[in-house]
């Protein structure tokens, strides 16, 4: 349920949720993968939901897309308890491992249905199920499996696949059965993990950010190499790469078959496969916030495992294990401020930094398919990493929870090596291991369900369509019930800037063409855009929700948004209103009621309350009070003769269609409808942006809820 409940209480304001879903909505419907519907992301996503809402019926909305993610939420962490069960044989290292996975994917709830989560469910799969299938020496299994993960991975988001494919590849290679060509497959990795880096994020080089993320990875690479070669087996042969090509290359045709069928061609299959994911970087990038210590533990820690593959010290096995368990701790120890994903942001900072640590044997001369299989793991992972590049946000979780299994079957292993050592004190050292474990993941459980809870049983559900059960913060749940209702009534054709589809969603009203983005302004060609402005121009009752926060979020960051469409929207469109951060435009021509949203205007010697509301039944009292819970009242008025309430019947177009009328009692309203409160002399309000309007009924039932223009 904490999982649910985390999922239904989130939603991002950028709204990458509702571009996935608005355009797997044009998909379906259409096809044209590429040709009409635009997309940044593979033919993989939009032909495997589509083969799900063909064969199920399924219903793609934010209601749908939260409880997919959820599975792919789920599988993850459990694959990765099982690949801890298969390391330790301990159910509760076991459950450790699932539930700290768990909370490392918080991130999860940020982006839900993004290809991220179905990413991160693959990357999993070819991780843990391979690490099986290589513990059982089930080569060919192994390289097939290997070649549809890395397929679907790359028909998905060409460069997770690709990284995939590469730590797939170099490990067939460095574990064939010519000992030379072995030794040469292990240098290429260590010089590719130095150069393609350096290739792959040019555009932004020498950005420190970037610069530390290269040295990191490089050098977290550059650690498990010698790792790599002292636990290299003579396992794959031609026929394992056969298998491994071959079943890349069948998953690869039968996703561009199917997609071409829908309407792609091939031309621009490339292009939207390939071509177009090769400018991102310009588009748009988001850095990572690298501490300062990255750079210094990289680098020693490389120079610590190479030191240590020239030199068998005596005391290798204890520095090993005394590491583990202190960078082990550190990590149980910030898993109590899990809701704010600190187990997220220390995978991805210090993982790959110390994968080589867990991943080394103790012992030098170890070796087993156990080991071989961590190994494995530790390789994907640190590959994985580079899914954060160049927007590191929520890629960072679905790039670095595989560090989590990792971590505690290391620290699970030093905690053996020094019971073993204590004697006597043995299960004091196991104790004292089985007590943080266990405190790491109750504080992880506590944190996320304690939050998860008081938001989702507090929190009203949104009750809009496809997402009835969404509940939000009091103030983001009453905004967008507002523009819902406002693009409902006054709109036949809904734009945003930036890109938000989950209101076209919810609305069930249409976007001018099927070429949607959030970031539509850096990503759509000028040609699109035009296609766009014709739509607009030629519809006549088309609106535009405009979200100030996130173009003021662009322009501090050195993206502003620049194009022929947007200088458009800013010469054709004018706001009727602002909520939050959210305004409401129509064309310039237009004059709308701005429903269910409140004024103060202020007078030489009084002020006065505006209200537009298309509320139905009898009002009865108008209440102010606080936004949020516990709903702290401001005032209470009951309608009476000793009240200054008006109310004047008014069409969609703000104009009077009926006579002013003072409401001295309960009165039965239709239609839209203007109020007007005179307050008494000196009345002050709170601040308007935490404070809403109710209109409540005889039984102090709401019929309707405004908030302010700002």
């Amino acid at each position: 349920m904490v999982g649910y409940w985390l999922l239904f209480t989130q939603f991002m304001v950028y709204d990458d949720e509702g571009y996935v879903l608005w355009s797997l909505h044009n998909y379906f419907e259409s096809g044209g993968l590429y040709t009409t519907v635009y997309s940044q992301y593979g033919p993989f996503l939009f032909t495997f939901y589509d083969g799900l809402h063909r064969l199920f019926g399924l219903v793609f909305n934010n209601e749908t897309g939260r409880l997919i993610t959820l599975v792919y939420w789920i599988g993850a962490s459990g694959l990765a308890g099982l690949f801890v069960w298969r390391q330790t044989r301990c159910g509760l290292a076991a459950c450790g491992g699932m539930i700290l996975t768990f909370g490392c994917l918080l991130i999860m709830i940020n982006e839900p249905i993004h290809p991220g989560g179905l990413l991160a469910m693959l990357s999993a799969v070819g991780a843990v199920v391979g690490s099986i299938l290589l513990e059982r020496g089930q080569k060919r299994s192994f390289a097939a499996l290997c070649g549809l993960i890395g397929a679907t991975m790359l028909l998905t988001k060409i460069n997770v696949g690709a990284f995939f494919l590469i730590a797939a590849g170099s490990w067939l290679a460095i574990n064939g059965p010519l000992p030379k060509l072995s030794r040469a497959s292990v240098w290429l990795c260590a010089i590719g993990s130095l150069l393609l880096p350096l290739w792959l994020m040019q555009r932004l080089w020498p950005t420190p950010w970037v610069a530390v993320f290269a040295l990191s990875f490089s050098c977290a690479a550059l650690s498990l190499v010698p790792v790599l070669q002292h636990q290299r087996q003579s396992l794959f042969g031609w026929l394992s790469w056969q298998y491994f090509i071959g079943t890349a290359a069948i998953v690869t045709e039968i996703v561009l078959g199917l997609t071409w069928w829908r309407g792609t061609s091939l031309a621009m299959l490339w292009h939207g496969v390939v071509a177009a994911p090769m400018q991102q970087p310009v588009a748009y990038a988001h850095p990572v916030n690298w501490p300062e210590a990255v750079s210094w533990l990289a680098i020693a820690m490389a120079g610590c495992a190479w030191w240590l593959q020239l030199r068998n010290w005596r005391w290798r096995a204890h520095l090993l294990a005394g590491l583990r368990l202190v960078v082990g701790g550190i990590f149980l120890f910030i898993s109590s401020r899990s809701i704010e994903n600190s187990l997220t942001f220390f995978s991805f900072q210090y993982g790959s930094v110390f994968a080589w640590l867990m991943a080394v044997p103790l012992h030098a001369n170890a070796r087993s398919p156990s080991l071989h299989a961590r190994v494995w793991l530790a390789w994907v992972f640190i590959w994985q990493t580079l899914h954060a590049y160049p927007v590191a946000g929520s890629q960072m979780g679905w790039g670095a929870f595989l560090w989590v299994p990792l971590a505690v079957v290391g620290c699970f292993e030093a905690l053996q090596f020094w019971a073993e050592k204590a004697g006597s004190w043995s299960r004091a050292v196991w104790s004292s291991g089985v007590l943080t474990l266990g405190l790491g993941c109750a504080a992880t459980l506590w944190s996320l369900g304690y939050v998860s809870h008081q938001r989702y049983f507090i929190g009203q559900p949104i009750g809009l369509t496809g997402a009835s059960d969404l509940r939000l913060s009091d103030d983001m749940t009453s905004l967008y019930r507002i523009l819902n209702k406002n693009i409902r009534q006054h709109g036949d054709m809904l734009f945003s800037y930036p890109g938000m589809f989950s209101l076209n969603i919810w609305t069930e009203l249409p976007t001018p063409t099927q070429a949607n983005v959030t970031h539509w302004f850096s990503l759509l060609s000028e040609t699109q855009q035009q296609e766009i402005i014709d739509q607009l121009e030629n519809d006549e009752h088309p609106v535009l929700v405009v979200q100030s926060y996130l173009i003021n979020y662009l322009v501090f960051k050195g993206y502003p948004p620049r194009s022929n469409l947007q200088r458009y929207l800013l010469q054709n469109f004018t706001p009727v209103f602002r909520v939050n951060t959210f305004e409401f435009w129509v064309k310039n021509d237009r004059t709308v009621a701005p429903l269910s949203v409140a004024e103060l205007i202020q007078e030489e010697t009084s002020a006065k309350l505006r209200l537009t509301t298309n509320a139905k039944g009898e009002i009865a009292s108008i209440e102010i009070r606080g936004l949020f819970h516990p709903y702290s009242p401001v005032d209470h008025l009951t309608l009476s003769e000793h009240t200054a309430v008006s109310i004047t019947q008014i069409d969609a177009t703000n104009q009077s269609i009926g006579p002013e009328v003072i409401a001295t009692a309960p009165t039965k309203l239709s239609g839209i409808n203007r109020i007007e409160i005179t307050l008494p002399p000196g009345r002050r309000l709170p601040k308007l942006e935490i404070i809403e309007v109710l209109l409540l009924n005889a039984k102090g039932e709401p019929l309707d809820a405004l908030l302010f223009n700002e």
